[in-house]
């Protein structure tokens, strides 16, 4: 059944490519309104947990993860092995906001340069990249909740990081891959 949907979706789309990230896949038949757990409209909601974890082990893991988040320097000068052996086994869905930021040096980042973001989300963006920003937002998961409405949280908040990386490497600037790597952080932390 989840084949015939993919399949019944696809042709869909492919009628009409212009209409993604409309509204047309909300008001279409009742299983193209439905999210799954990941926020993907038309996702198989009831799809098979066959390698899902028992919630016993998902909740071992979540307490493992938060111990190592509580004391993250001692952590990662003293247990380095155990939390790569850690990410190996996956981070828990309820722990990504909180252990990204430290696994990539964002948190750190974020404690040098207090209020960098807040400036150059309030800065105005390059007319040219902020143009071209423009123009790919509606491309990036046009099938997300998140990301439907082009006035949603998750559009604005797109809009606001690309545009504050422009700014903060204006010697990059932006590029078409930064937009959907710059969505799935999105999906789980706040845009700064």
């Amino acid at each position: 059944m989840a084949q015939a949907l993919g399949e019944d979706l696809l042709s869909e789309l492919q009628d009409d490519s212009s209409s993604l990230g409309s509204d047309s896949e909300l008001s279409g038949p009742s299983p193209y309104r439905q999210a799954d757990r990941y926020g993907f409209i038309g996702g198989n909601s009831g799809e098979l947990r066959l390698c899902q974890p028992s919630a016993d082990l998902i909740r071992q893991r979540e307490m493992k993860w938060v111990e190592m988040t509580l004391h993250w320097e001692k952590t990662m000068s003293r247990r380095y092995k155990k939390v790569k052996i850690q990410c190996r086994k996956g981070i828990p869905s309820a722990l990504r906001a909180r252990c990204w930021p430290l696994l990539c040096g964002a948190r750190m980042c974020q404690k040098n340069n207090p209020g960098t973001y807040q400036e150059l989300a309030a800065a105005p963006g390059d007319p040219q990249w902020m143009e071209t920003i423009g123009r790919d937002l509606h491309r990036q998961f046009p099938l997300h909740e998140m990301f439907v409405s082009p006035q949603g949280h998750g559009q604005q908040g797109l809009l606001q990081v690309l545009k504050a990386y422009t700014l903060y490497r204006p010697e990059q600037g932006y590029c078409q891959a930064q937009g959907p790597v710059a969505a799935v952080l999105l999906m789980h932390l706040p845009p700064e």
